[in-house]
């Protein structure tokens, strides 16, 4: 069928709807360019790729009929294509026709009229470009196109329309939030780097991260379907369709990972991010893009989103309620180790009061004794950093805080834990044996956190013992590497040992043998040490009593 034919003699708007695909464009800025490539024109009729892509992504559009958008299956609305390049936008069988007619015109003068045919162009054949100058001097880089030709009736261009809507069928029926991306400006611009002799794009882009900008403005969102509208809180699809930037301002540096895994010729690239949508949420997404490859639509990169926000958000309230649970439980221990506490603190106390009382007498005699009463004084001052030091330990553990993860001796956050039950192994008469093994690999992890867990399990194994006899009330507490290189806790007590039938449970929430405990100690001990990265272990020993094994991987070499 054969297209209605619109004559340019001095028009200078577009045809309406229903009549020839038009285009409006400014070829101000590519004048030079143009001019450059007419000068090559006789010499060499082949457009260089190079410079065809300079030409044409310097040429913007002003206006586009809604026939020039049906013919290209543009999405979106004369607004969304408005000021963009149309190397973004035309067809590849057609951009060197189109870059010879635009060099003409801007050659010629301000009544030029050119032509340029074309065999295919879309489902047209027979296809000729018309284009002239707009009438008005005041508009000499104001250029018009217009595409004519005969509507390809075979089945091959009926098939291929045919495809085309089914497959923009599947993107709206998808469940998960999806946009159509044509990266092929992207990837031209990549053509150029490979051909200059650039491989390693991720120090190229240290030294022009400019080019990230640049990517993310001429790649364009052509499609888009309800989820993500939903998801992103446009007000209708058009408001998606456009420069793909606006994915990537809500995580500085994933455009510029997204960049490199396009550059590389990654087929999938996945990243957890942070997205702003529309109406001013900051979601948190997984995204998924995966990049077209030979064989495949080249204008057709898919971006799909999983929306996290109300799991990350579940679970950020999780975390908190097992901090809570935690600071319950270590302010649990506390109350329990009371009498310790108390008798730690009064040690350095008494010492202070007794040290002043004698330096005091000293100080009072005719000749007083100078260098004793030095003497008294440094044990003053010893004494009162140490009480000062269980003091800050005791707030660390009785605080409401954030876990801070640094590297750690193990040895040293068993010897301070050993702080709290001192008095009360001591009052209960358990004797506790130290065997700390040398070698242990620095590890990473919360200090007051892994304090919890060591008290906890002493606590345990003393309250274990209270049916014991007072002189067979034994704890043995070890460290080691295991086989796989790990830090490794053991205690080790005499008591009658954990029931067979609850050795699978003893790490349950709220279950416990007491009939006054609350349950949570070993589970709190549990998912602390699982939150490291380690293992919590319990049995029964062979000879008697019942063996906790802590296991934490080393930390990371810097």
């Amino acid at each position: 069928m054969e297209l209605t034919h619109y004559s340019p003699a001095g028009s200078s708007s577009l045809p309406r709807v229903g009549e020839d695909p038009c285009w409006r464009f400014s070829i101000a800025v590519a004048r030079p360019l143009l001019a450059e490539a007419a000068l090559g024109a006789t010499a060499d009729p082949v457009w260089h790729q190079d410079r065809l892509e300079r030409a044409l992504d310097a040429v913007r559009v002003l206006d586009v009929n809604d026939a020039a958008i049906r013919l290209f299956g543009l999405a979106g609305d004369r607004e969304r294509l408005t000021a963009r390049p149309i190397a973004s936008l035309w067809p590849e069988q057609g951009r060197a026709a189109l870059a010879d007619l635009l060099s003409a015109l801007a050659a010629g003068g301000p009544q030029a009229t050119e032509t340029r045919e074309i065999g295919v162009l879309g489902p047209l054949t027979d296809v000729v470009l018309t284009g002239w100058r707009a009438g008005d001097a005041r508009c000499s880089d104001t250029v018009f196109v217009r595409i004519s030709g005969t509507e390809n009736p075979s089945s091959t261009v009926l098939e291929l329309m045919a495809s085309q809507d089914r497959y923009h069928n599947m993107i709206s029926a998808l469940p998960l939030p999806l946009l159509q991306v044509d990266a092929r400006p992207a990837g031209r611009i990549f053509d150029r780097l490979r051909a200059n002799g650039i491989t390693d794009i991720d120090a190229y882009l240290r030294e022009h991260p400019e080019l990230v900008e640049i990517a993310c403005d001429i790649v364009l969102v052509t499609d888009a379907n309800k989820e993500a509208v939903a998801l992103l809180g446009a007000r209708d699809r058009s408001q998606l369709i456009g420069p793909v930037a606006y994915v990537f301002t809500g995580t500085p540096g994933s455009g510029r990972r997204v960049t490199i895994a396009h550059f590389l010729g990654l087929r999938n690239y996945v990243e957890a991010f942070k997205i702003k949508s529309f109406d001013g949420r900051l979601l948190d997404v997984t995204l998924m893009m995966t990049f077209p490859v030979a064989g495949e639509r080249l204008d057709t990169t898919l971006i799909m989103m999983v929306d996290n926000t109300a799991r990350l958000g579940a679970e950020a309230r999780l975390r908190q309620v097992e901090t809570d649970f935690r600071h319950a439980a270590r302010l649990s221990t506390l109350g329990e180790l009371t009498a310790s506490i108390a008798h730690e603190v009064k040690q350095p106390l008494s010492a202070i009061l007794t040290n002043s009382e004698t330096s005091q007498r000293w100080l009072d005699r005719d000749e007083p004794n100078l260098p004793k009463v030095r003497q008294l004084t440094e044990r003053i001052s010893a004494s009162a950093r140490r009480a000062s030091d269980i003091i800050e330990r005791i707030q660390d553990m009785a605080g409401k805080r954030e876990p801070v993860r640094t590297r750690l001796d193990f040895n040293e956050v068993v010897r301070q834990a050993l702080v709290f039950i001192r008095h009360e192994s001591d009052d209960k008469s358990v004797k506790v044996a130290l065997a700390f093994g040398g070698g242990l690999p620095p590890i990473l992890g919360d200090r007051v956190q892994l304090q919890q867990v060591v008290v906890n399990l002493l606590v345990n194994s003393i309250q274990a013992m209270r049916l014991t006899d007072r002189d067979q009330r034994d704890i043995t507490l070890a460290t080691d590497v295991d086989d796989a290189g790990r830090a490794r806790l053991t205690v080790r007590d005499s008591g009658p040992g954990i029931p067979p039938d609850d050795l699978e449970r003893v790490f349950e929430g709220f279950f416990s043998t007491k009939e006054d405990g609350m349950g949570i100690g070993l589970a709190i001990c549990q998912s602390i040490i699982a939150a490291h990265g380690g293992t919590i272990t319990a049995a029964n020993h062979p000879e008697g009593g019942a063996v906790f094994s802590v296991v934490i991987p080393a930390a990371a070499q810097t």
